[in-house]
């Protein structure tokens, strides 16, 4: 296993359409250390001593002294760095968590602009420029934020004046123009070491099943108390520019109010009290709200490489006088269903789909009708219907779907007749990629040159499905090819491949909307993330927080893990020849279940390869001779 070095600054990177910067923030910074807290609470962090202005410092020191001190809270007071400003300016100055991040600054010279006769004390002008920035994105002044990307170079400029300590910084102007008072100007290196990734937990709103799905944040390492208040103010008024707008929601009413600061017992349980709307909700939606609190305030909210993940391992709610304190359910954040395993079997020169069940050393080859065309299919994948689920496979602009018949995958003899005939639908352009998600809806991409955005076929009455139509995704935002879309098991989130040749990106956008029109990124923003891998060709879902993408460059093909906060990705060590790749990892499996498709050579058929050691670091072991392996989804 290899870690990948970073190209670029970004984050829980939130894109909006019009952004090209490339960008991911790291996740992992300098060593931390330990200081003890009042009440015998260890906090861990790096603990910054940031310097004064020291004297006869340039104007431009006092600018590189000042964002560096900038990166220590100290209760918001930001005492150090309050020093490199004017009086006039430190009053105005404000600032809350909403970082806004510069990666490689580069300076000006310092320069003194044109100023009128008697004007007082000299002045100097210094000028701060980065290729990439981004933002957090809050709702409050203290809350925990995704990273919002800007897709140009923006210049702040630093206006100096001479005070009796030496330079201070009396203005700062963003283009030209007087910045917001709460501005808190990072570096990327000191963001990466400051700022931790968490997770935020929220409802399908396209479900009425207790299903969440996790969020990306970043807060800054503040101390548990501030640090747990940040996350539950997020889940309590998240804001409604967020990536998932529409398409997940919180169990929070709106009026909901957080009582007093959050207790930490201990310094590994973290006690919730909530007042205003909280009051007038009823058991089940309390329920709702403390499983909410307690996916994203303990560990579990700790998905990412971190050097400090959440010391919080319980959660306890009080509203008025009812106490929740349960441990939720790990079922409550869909990880996908076990089933078997699916394959096209080598050489055919036809369709001809087999299945391989865990634990079972033979296939069983599934009996498909006739009419599915003179080659094998291109795409492929299968419902996760439990019962007779319906394989989808295309070629070119045909899209064939086979309803499997009752018992085939249990090894039941079944008869010509019992077959069912297949539907198929003639796609406006040539297929590229197949998904379904849980609410049996089928995602198709197919591109041309005139045409290229996904569509779905609702197919979760098997028996309508020769009615059934392709209704394209809405709305219509992307202006680049959609080569790939695959379904989280969630049914929220879709993760794609979008873009042509060295302007391939991978996204993650929210789905939304009901049965009659379907949106991917109605909000227009979306997850960017694996901006390090320069050319992605496949994706699939690994578990809630991380996919599993192929990329090739020069020849040769690579397999990465990319976690979905914008942190680098790290490869996975693979033989030559790799095709394809899908994966499963349902609730209660020790390990996932990966396999790459190997492409035939001169002198081996086509063959299906399975992780066979401890993730990250599989050991590869043939399986079955085939191509286009995919488990149910």
């Amino acid at each position: 296993m290899r870690n990948r070095r970073w190209f670029a600054v970004s984050g829980a990177v939130v894109l909006g359409t019009a952004a090209t910067a490339c960008a991911a923030l790291p996740t992992s910074g300098s060593a931390l250390t330990t200081a003890q807290r009042s009440g015998g609470q260890v906090q861990n962090g790096v603990q910054i001593v940031p310097a004064p202005p020291g004297a006869g410092w340039s104007p431009k020191e006092i600018v590189n002294g000042f964002l560096a001190a900038s990166a220590n809270f100290d209760g918001h007071n930001h005492k150090v760095a309050r020093q490199y400003l004017t009086p006039g300016f430190s009053r105005r100055w404000r600032p809350g968590w909403a970082a806004t991040i510069i990666d490689a600054p580069e300076f000006s010279s310092p320069r003194t602009p044109p100023q009128p006769k008697g004007s007082g004390r000299p002045v100097a002008l210094v000028e701060l420029t980065g290729q990439h920035f981004a933002k957090l994105q809050t709702a409050g002044q203290d809350q925990a934020g995704s990273v919002v990307v800007s897709p140009s170079a923006h210049t702040y400029q630093f206006s100096l004046v001479q005070a009796p300590g030496g330079w201070r910084i009396d203005a700062i102007f963003l283009d030209r123009t007087p910045v917001n008072p709460k501005l808190l100007l990072l570096t990327s290196t000191d963001f990466a070491r400051d700022y931790l990734p968490r997770n935020l937990y929220f409802y399908s709103s396209r479900s009425a099943a207790d299903a969440l799905v996790p969020d990306p944040v970043y807060i800054p390492q503040t101390g548990p108390e501030s640090e747990v208040r940040g996350l539950v103010n997020a889940l309590i008024n998240p804001p409604a520019t967020s990536w998932l707008w529409g398409a997940a929601t919180t169990a929070f009413p709106r009026g909901t109010t957080l009582i007093k600061s959050p207790q930490i017992i201990g310094g590994i349980k973290a006690v919730i009290e909530l007042g205003g709307a909280a009051l007038r909700t009823d058991r089940a939606q309390r329920k709702r709200m403390y499983y909410q609190l307690a996916w994203s305030l303990t560990a579990r909210s700790s998905p990412y490489a971190t050097q400090y993940p959440s010391p919080i391992n319980s959660v306890e709610l009080r509203i008025g006088s009812e106490r929740l304190d349960a441990l939720p359910p790990s079922s409550l954040v869909p990880r996908g269903a076990a089933g078997p395993l699916f394959y096209q079997v080598a050489e055919a020169q036809e369709p001809a789909v087999s299945a391989l069940l865990a634990g079972s050393p033979a296939p069983v080859q599934l009996p498909l009708p006739s009419g599915l065309g003179a080659q094998p299919f291109t795409a492929m994948a299968v419902s996760m219907a439990q019962s007779q689920p319906i394989v989808a496979g295309c070629a070119g602009r045909s899209l064939y779907l086979v309803r499997l018949a009752a018992g085939v995958l249990e090894g039941k003899k079944v008869s010509a007749a019992m077959v069912p005939a297949a539907v198929r639908k003639q796609l406006p352009a040539g297929c590229t990629s197949l998904s379904w998600d849980a609410r049996g809806n089928l995602w198709v991409t197919a591109n041309s040159r005139t045409q290229s955005h996904p569509f779905v076929l609702s197919a979760n009455d098997p028996s309508r499905l020769a009615k059934a139509s392709l209704v394209p995704v809405v709305p219509t935002w992307l202006s680049m090819p959609t080569t790939t879309l695959r379904v989280a098991p969630d049914g929220v989130r879709a993760a794609m491949i979008v873009g042509s040749g060295g302007g391939k990106r991978i996204v993650v956008a929210g789905i939304s909307g009901g049965a009659s029109v379907i949106y991917v990124g109605q909000t227009q923003q979306t997850l960017r993330v694996g901006s390090d891998i320069a050319n992605p060709v496949a994706l699939t879902w690994l578990d809630p927080d991380h996919l599993l993408v192929l990329s090739r460059s020069g020849g040769r093909t690579q397999m990465f893990q990319v976690p979905l906060n914008g942190g680098e990705s790290t490869e996975i060590s693979i033989p030559g020849g790799v095709t394809s790749v899908a994966a499963s990892w349902p609730n209660g499996q020790v390990q996932p279940r990966v396999v790459i498709g190997i492409a035939a050579t001169v002198s081996s058929l086509g063959r299906i390869e399975m992780s066979k050691t401890g993730w990250p670091n599989p050991h590869w072991l043939p399986v079955v001779r085939g191509t286009v392996p995919v488990f149910p989804g």
